[in-house]
Parts: C-alpha cells; structure tokens; sequence
C-alpha cells in the first residue's frame, strides 16, 4: 500500500507542468520527501499488523475461558447458532396530554388527562409481519390507577400470499371507506377480526373480513354482534377514485334498547353505498358519497324497521398557504328514531366525520366533554349539516384553523329541529417534527333535539338548551 503511494506520486508529479516558480522545492528534494513519507507509511503498516495479532491472541483467550456446551456425560456438542427471526423493529406510538375548561349553566369542567399509545411493529421477512398496540387511557386518578386503565388496542398479524393476496388476523383496526361517517378505528373500531385483501393497478383493491364486536354469552350462539364487509376501491386515474361498500351485521335483539331485556336471536343491519373522488386539479378535491341502511326493529325495539339514506358531499380548496373546506350532509330521519343509521349508532363508537369541536369532535376537543357529538344521523332521527372549516399557515411550525356549523333538520317528536350551531378556533404550533401544541377555543348553541353518539340517548329534556364553552390544549407527539 505504502509503495503504490509513493509511485502514484511520483508519476503525478512527473507529468505536472515542468515550469514551476522561483523558491519552489527541486525534484531531487520532493523524491527525497517521498522516500522519508514511504518509511513512514511502512512503520504505520507493521504496527497494525502488530495490532491484529494482538487482537487475535485475546479472542483465543476469551474462547477458552467460555463454559462448554458438551454434556457431563456425552460427547461434546456444539453451541446452537441462534440467529434473529426478527429483520425489522420499528417503536411508533403517541403521547400526549389534554386539557380543558368547559363551561354550561349546569356545570363546569376542569381536567387535564394524560393518554399513551405505544407500538411494538415486528418485520420477520417479506411476508410476515406483527402490530401490537398498548394503550394507557386517559387518565383520571393519576398515582392510583394508571395501570388499570392499560389495555392492549391493536394486535394484527398479517401475512402476505403473492400475487397482490394477502390476510390480517387479529384485533385489527378497521375503518369505513366513507370518511370516517359509519366506523372508524381512530375511535377504537378495534374488534377482533379476519380480514382478506386482493390488491391490484387494473382491478383495485378489495377487502372482505368478519369482524366479532360482541361475543355474548357464549352458551348462548345467537346474542352476539357480528360484521361482515366486502369493500373495493380504485383509481381509475390520479385524479378519479370510486369506492362501492356493503356491510351486513348480525345484532342481537335489544342491543340499541338496554329496557327490552336480554335476547337468544340476531337481527340483520346493513350500510351500502358508494363514494366518489374527483380532483380535476391540483388545488382542488371533490367527493360525493350517497349511502343507504336497514335496521331491523327488534335491536332498537322501534315500532317498525329503521332505514334512510345519506348524501355527503364537500370540497376541498387551496390557496398558497390556505385551503378551504365545505361540507354538507343529509341523512334521512323519523320521528321514532327509525331513519337512517350508521353501524356505529348500534356499536357507540364515533369517528372524525365533522369540522367543529363540540357537535362533532376533533383530535384536541374529544376528552371529557365529547358527550354531545352527535352521529351522522343524530340517531335516526335526521340530521342536516352546512359546515365550513378554514387553515392558514403563517409559516411551517404555525398554522391557524376556524370552523363553524350548523346543525338541523332533524325529526325528534316533540323537539326543536334545529340541533345547534357551532364554531371552533384554533392554534396548532409545531415544536418539533413529532410534537405539536394546539392551543383552542370553541362555543356551541345546543338544542333539546342534540342525540349523542354513545347510546342514543337525548342530552336534554324537552324544551330545554344549552350555551357550552370550551377552552382546550393538546401537546401530542406522534411518531
């Protein structure tokens, strides 16, 4: 290495420019550098090899200080190779701490809770892989009982067959493909299931699973809560996207009417539907979702059997730092409660399917004082929405949201068909890449007609409203 050195050099110097300036060194004086930097060159070659030997002689050592594996009474055996099935480990999750101060003319609330969600996602090679995760809920007492409220929240296994086939088998989180309207796993739509995939550019992608929400007894074989889908998706350009749907569910009889008492049969509910997204330019997205359901009478123990329809629609606009978003929804309604009905009506789930933070709910706005969200549907008892959400990025780590709704057009028997109004402010600071800190403020008018997504119950007597005031931060960090 040191001579190739030295001759590299020297040939490099031999073919510069012979004209050289007056005090530069002669060639007799660069040769004689070069030889002086060659002997150098070789010191440093012996002291590493001096090096290695050493090295060498202390591993020989640390080998014979190691205990055998050989049996007391057998022949020497060889130490197993133990070589790690896990090729990829990844620790996602989010932490992060809301708090609030509401304010009604019953009651005011004061709290901060803490919630973690910690992943553990295991790569063991190009077909299989696992999802776990742990989830600390939000908090109440917190030095007491913190570790009661662990729970595991994701378990998914998934493997992948070829040919686009692949499978998930698990506590798998599952959300709809109409935005979020009839279940969501962001709202712990998390029940165990068996989902299959086939995904393909020319055909789209399909999904069909089974997923159990309720075993119920388990001498009893038709009390449980089941969910069947068969979903598919595809782009037919970067700009065209078409999703179809169905579900069907077997509910056991009563489970929407806790008075009716327990029940020995299931009763069938379906959502189907489809919805459309179109962006015809960069700047701007539309979509277009019409959905329809059945129920039948004996879950909710209703005089007759549910059914509705829905229409979403929206837009969605950008200006430089700005985008502008649009909403409006209408889902058929009944008196009786019988109109249109989202699964998540029958499960008391919810998801982020609004703009505001207090009819509906968003990210920093959905602790402690979430109960008077409503469904898409208030219930089945119709509902009408014209929302309108607003960003503005003062620059990366700052960006300002306002929204505002109003909600109405529901058919409640002796109740207001307006639900209420409502407007959200909000600051969202990004400290870091992962962290961020929303700072808001939120006011809604609520009417006797509000009907909150968790048991179809209504929040109010009759005749009577509510102003609610909500003042909130979050300081999350996702990864």
């Amino acid at each position: 290495m040191a001579r190739g050195l030295a001759v590299f050099l020297a040939v490099l110097f031999l073919f510069a420019p012979s004209a050289r300036a007056a005090g530069e060194p002669s060639l007799t004086e660069v040769l004689s550098e070069l030889r002086a930097l060659q002997a150098e060159l070789r010191k440093k070659d012996r002291e590493i090899e001096a090096l290695r030997r050493e090295l060498s002689e202390l591993k020989s050592r640390l080998a014979e200080k190691e205990p055998s594996v050989a049996a007391p009474s057998g022949p020497a055996k060889k130490a197993p190779e133990i070589s790690p099935p896990v090729k990829r480990i990844a620790f996602g999750g989010q932490y992060r701490i809301n708090s609030y101060s509401v304010h009604t003319h019953r009651k005011t609330l004061n709290a901060s809770r803490l919630r973690i969600r910690q992943n553990l996602d295991l790569v063991f090679d190009s077909r299989l892989r696992s999802h776990l995760q742990v989830e600390l809920g939000h908090t109440h007492a917190n030095l007491t009982t913190t570790e009661k409220r662990l729970k595991v929240r994701h378990a998914v296994l998934s493997y992948a067959f070829g040919g686009g086939f692949s499978a998930e088998a698990g506590i798998l989180p599952l959300s709809d493909r109409a935005r979020d309207m009839l279940y969501s796993a962001d709202w712990d739509y998390n029940p165990l299931a068996l989902a299959l995939y086939y995904r393909s550019k020319r055909l789209g992608d399909f999904r069909l699973f089974a997923a159990e929400l309720d075993e119920g007894e388990e001498d009893l074989a038709h009390d449980d809560f089941v969910h069947y889908e068969l979903d598919w998706e595809r782009k037919f350009s970067p700009g065209l996207k078409l999703s179809l749907f169905a579900l069907y569910a077997e509910v056991a009889e009563n489970y929407a009417n806790p008075a009716g008492g327990p029940s020995e049969h299931t009763r069938p509910h379906l959502n189907y539907g489809g919805m459309l997204t179109w962006k015809p330019r960069e700047d701007l997205t539309l979509r277009a979702a019409l959905i329809g359901s059945f129920t039948d009478r004996e879950i909710l123990g209703t005089p007759d059997d549910a059914s509705g329809w829905l229409l979403r629609l929206e837009a969605e606009k950008t200006f430089g730092p700005a985008a502008l978003f649009l909403l409006f929804t209408h889902a058929s309604g009944d008196k009786d409660g019988e109109g249109f009905l989202p699964l998540m009506a029958l499960s008391g789930t919810y998801g982020y399917w609004g703009y505001t933070g207090i009819l509906t709910v968003q990210g920093p706005t959905d602790t402690g004082f979430d109960d008077t969200a409503v469904n898409v549907s208030n219930n089945g008892y119709g509902l009408t929405t014209f929302q309108a959400r607003l960003s503005y990025d003062f620059s990366e780590r700052l960006r300002l949201w306002l929204a505002a709704g109003w909600f109405g057009d529901t058919e409640a028997r002796g109740r207001d068909s307006t639900v209420g109004y409502d407007f959200l402010g909000m600051l969202t600071l990004r400290l870091h890449r992962y962290l961020t800190l929303d700072l808001g403020l939120d006011f809604a008018h609520l009417e006797d007609s509000v009907n909150g997504y968790a048991d179809r119950s209504f929040n109010f007597n009759p005749g009577d409203e509510e102003d609610k005031l909500a003042v909130f931060s979050r300081l999350q960090a996702e990864f």
